[in-house]
């Protein structure tokens, strides 16, 4: 839970997807991503699992190059960009009408 909703870069990360959806707000668990969703986004049901996939590996891939690589995160909007481009290259994999909404959401 700690890496992806309640350290500092996380909690960057969630407040930008928060303020996309018009709130302050921001989840410290899994538990309360999908309410979060339900509460800011509730038509995107079918979009809670890939949002919440594209941000855990979003966050998941820094922390790695960071650790690993010994590449620091410069600025947590490095994780948000990968975040949108992870939805982005996603919604080529849904058909036609799920891909439009997938990825007006990404931009």
């Amino acid at each position: 839970q700690h890496l992806f909703f309640t350290c500092p870069v996380a909690r960057v990360i969630w407040r930008c997807v928060g303020v996309v959806l018009g709130t302050e707000m921001c989840p410290n668990s899994y538990w309360q991503y999908f309410v979060w969703c339900h509460a800011f986004f509730p038509a995107g049901q079918k979009y809670y699992t890939v949002g919440l996939a594209a941000a855990c590996w979003a966050i998941w891939l820094a922390r790695n190059r960071a650790t690993f690589g010994k590449k620091q995160i410069k600025t947590p909007f490095e994780i948000v960009f990968s975040l949108c481009s992870f939805l982005l290259y996603w919604a080529g994999l849904q058909q036609e009408e799920g891909a439009k909404e997938l990825r007006s959401g990404a931009e």
